[in-house]
């Protein structure tokens, strides 16, 4: 599987960066803009086993998104996996760790978005640098609604 991982400090504790990924509504708000993502599962504390459905838009296309939560250590790890959506597998971590200053959080997503050894060069070549630009995006976004304290608890 392809992997693509971004790590960023935050000015907070790290059972605060924790909680702030625990609350469903927030990954629609701290989400690029475009695909347009919503929840349409219930907005409520993530626990282990969950599920979460999710939809994908641009303009008039949508494509739905199940994932199942597989782990839940507080306040170190969450991670998701695709059951129904546009990748053929995907596992994402979100990793918090404690820092000097605060804490830290690393993104780290596996994926497989096409078969082939030639999907595989397009995966790196395009998908890659796009996992990325998407996961520096939500790390800007985490930290603005935490230091807004605009973030749900």
């Amino acid at each position: 599987m392809t992997l693509v991982s971004y790590r960023s400090e935050f000015d907070c504790p790290p059972e605060a960066l924790f909680a702030f990924h625990l609350d469903a509504t927030n990954l629609p708000r701290i989400s690029p803009p475009l695909p347009k993502l919503r929840l349409l599962s219930e907005a409520k504390t993530t626990e282990e086993g969950d599920r979460q459905s999710l939809a994908l838009c641009v303009g008039p296309l949508t494509r739905e998104w199940d994932a199942l939560v597989t782990h839940v250590i507080a306040p170190r790890l969450i991670e998701d996996v695709q059951e129904r959506g546009p990748f053929l597998r995907w596992r994402h971590q979100h990793r918090v760790s404690g820092t000097a200053r605060g804490s830290a959080l690393t993104d780290v997503i596996a994926f497989r978005a096409l078969p082939t050894p030639v999907g595989e060069f397009v995966e790196w070549l395009a998908v890659r640098p796009a996992m990325g630009l998407m996961l520096r995006y939500r790390h800007w976004r985490t930290r603005a609604l935490l230091r807004s304290g605009d973030a749900p608890r």
